[in-house]
């Protein structure tokens, strides 16, 4: 058999010539390739024996050099470097995860990644784009090496989620690091601890030890562990504390000096938010949160004209229930937590007037959190740089008490702050469950003391307890409330009421009339608003609706005020209360 052979011929011209081939050329030829395609196989496993010796990547299929992945078994480079390195065990939601080693043509990059996705070929192809060397040739190889991988990598626990769990048969405490398992924390939460403990601590003696309100806030945050820790024993919601006052009272500080025990205080992946953001936004912010407090900055940041709901959602500690994008339903979110609070107006007052939300929320209203701006910016600096030290600490005090112990001293910190407000007459039938809310503070003050070796002023505490509670009560209980300062109003100027005072008329408050179930107040609308004032009531027509509401107000069908003629025979607009007899009286007249 001939080929062409082509050969140049004068310019540019290119005839052709037969030739024909040397066949002992062509057998030196393919035996020359050949020995050298053996050598070059020869020098590959030389290569690969003299790198695995090296380093610690190797399987039994497969070996890195930390620049190029090899197979072994026949002797080929599939790619650049790409090696499994650790394994993550999820204690929370019980899943796998791997943390990838690989090469780009720049430089080393690890990326952690579900197991699920490091076993299926089509998932890797994703990691194209972040400069992993795999393609549908070479795919098939890395997903055995990984798996391979997997029996000799570093073993890891971590957690997503916060606060206290039951892991194995024992209660764990969870935050950056684990108490009572080597786990670590993957979330997006900034909560390793940063800074000195030492520095912390100073903090807390030289600025908040002798400010009641401040060791109140510290106090509050610290409570959340105590709450995750027994809640679920006592049966108790989640804590909202609200912090209402003037922009340049300290609420913010206070609110970042509770949190700064757990971590980073501030909205930049702290575990320190805004109102700005959707109801179902800052819920989910909530999710996983047992022990682990929350704090919300500025309220009037919401687009919320009624808290109702959003606060029932937080207090319940449960999310809505979800379908996923297979139309199954999804396990709920829940938490158990203190959620911190603050702004310019108050949330129970720009939700609906019922008892059951009034129960739900401490407010504390008017109280000055910091001497001056230096104090607050004193605080601030050292709480931006030194946090996340002192709640893993409070959480290993209460893992080393008696669990019961603890419990027996919850109830007794609220039977004494229920004897406490009944000794000072600030209480209703909301008070005992109120206490509940407010014992894990006082008890969470006590361990503090006696954890940091410090003295707080926890009478000053329950001075602001008991000024909350005083607060609350004119809200939770309005009509009762408002009821009963109308009695005692009445009582105390009972001439002014019956008609028959000697003096000048306009003296003259109202008029009262017995009737057969109740007794009838009539008073003209200023006298009315003049008694409502005196007794710290604002608005009328809210103190006139609440009475409606209740059934305590006879007026005319869509109207607040009663019309009947004056003593002169002119129609007047009167405002009439029916006040309620008591028992005895009742039993008395029926008799």
């Amino acid at each position: 058999m001939a080929i062409k052979h082509r050969k140049r011929l004068g310019e540019g011209i290119i005839v052709n010539e037969p030739k024909t081939l040397d066949k002992e050329v062509i057998h030196e030829s393919v035996e020359s390739s050949s020995c050298e395609f053996n050598q070059e196989i020869e020098a590959v496993k030389e290569d690969m024996d003299e790198k695995v010796e090296q380093n610690e990547y190797e399987t039994k299929n497969y070996c890195s050099d930390g620049q190029y992945l090899y197979d072994k078994l026949r002797s080929l480079k599939v790619g650049r470097h790409i090696w499994a390195k650790e394994n993550h065990y999820n204690i929370d939601d019980k899943t796998e995860k791997i943390l990838l080693e690989f090469r780009t043509v720049r430089k080393m990059e690890t990326e952690l990644l579900d197991r699920h996705d490091c076993l299926m070929e089509r998932n890797l192809m994703k990691l194209q784009n972040r400069g992993v060397d795999i393609v549908k040739s070479n795919g098939r190889h890395i997903v055995e090496c990984i798996r391979e991988c997997e029996d000799s990598i570093i073993k890891r626990y971590i957690h997503s989620k916060l606060g206290f769990m039951e892991y194995e048969g024992n209660i764990i405490y969870k935050l950056h690091e684990a108490i009572g398992i080597n786990s670590t924390y993957v979330g997006t939460y900034d909560i390793k601890p940063q800074g000195s403990y030492d520095e912390y601590i100073k903090m807390i003696q030289n600025h908040v030890v002798g400010n009641v309100e401040l060791e109140f806030a510290l106090s509050s945050g610290v409570s959340s562990i105590l709450l995750g820790y027994i809640g679920e024993d006592l049966g108790l919601d989640s804590n909202i504390i609200h912090l209402v006052g003037n922009s340049t009272t300290g609420k913010s500080t206070a609110l970042k000096l509770a949190i700064s025990c757990f971590g980073y205080p501030g909205s930049n992946g702290g575990l320190y938010g805004t109102y700005n953001g959707t109801n179902n936004a800052l819920i989910k912010k909530l999710g996983g949160l047992k022990g682990v407090p929350y704090a919300l900055d500025e309220i009037s940041m919401s687009d919320n004209n009624n808290f109702t709901r959003f606060v029932y959602s937080l207090a319940n500690g449960a999310d809505k229930e979800r379908l996923n994008k297979d139309s199954e339903l999804m396990e709920k979110e829940s938490w158990l937590t203190t959620i911190l609070s603050n702004g310019e107006k108050s949330i129970t007052r720009s939700s609906n007037n019922n008892a059951g939300l009034q129960v739900r929320v401490i407010e504390a209203e008017n109280f000055t959190w910091t001497k001056s701006p230096e104090h607050a910016e004193a605080i601030n600096h050292v709480i931006l740089n030194n946090y996340g030290h002192l709640a893993i600490e409070f959480a290993q005090y209460l893992l080393d008490k008696n669990r019961n112990e603890v419990i027996r001293n919850y109830k007794q910190e609220k039977i004494n702050l229920y004897d406490e407000l009944r000794k000072r007459n600030v209480y209703d039938d909301m008070s005992m469950r109120r206490c509940s809310k407010f014992a894990i503070i006082i008890q969470t003050a006590y361990i503090i003391e006696e954890l940091l070796d410090i003295e707080l002023d926890i009478e000053g505490i329950v001075d602001m307890i008991v000024s909350i509670e005083r607060e609350s009560i004119k809200y939770r209980n309005f009509h009762k409330v408002v009821m009963d300062f109308i009695k005692q109003y009445v009582d105390r100027y009972r001439n002014k009421f019956d008609g028959k005072s000697k003096s000048n008329s306009q003296e003259i408050l109202g008029k009262i009339t017995d009737k057969e179930d109740y007794t009838e107040l009539q008073m003209e609308q200023l006298s009315f608003e003049l008694m409502i004032k005196e007794g710290g009531y604002e608005d009328r027509k809210i103190v006139l609706k609440e009475l409606k509401k209740a059934g305590f107000l006879d007026c005319e069908k869509d109207r607040l005020t009663r019309s009947r003629k004056n003593s002169v025979g002119v129609n007047t607009e009167y405002i009439v209360i029916k006040l309620p007899k008591e028992k005895e009286i009742k039993e008395e007249n029926n008799n």
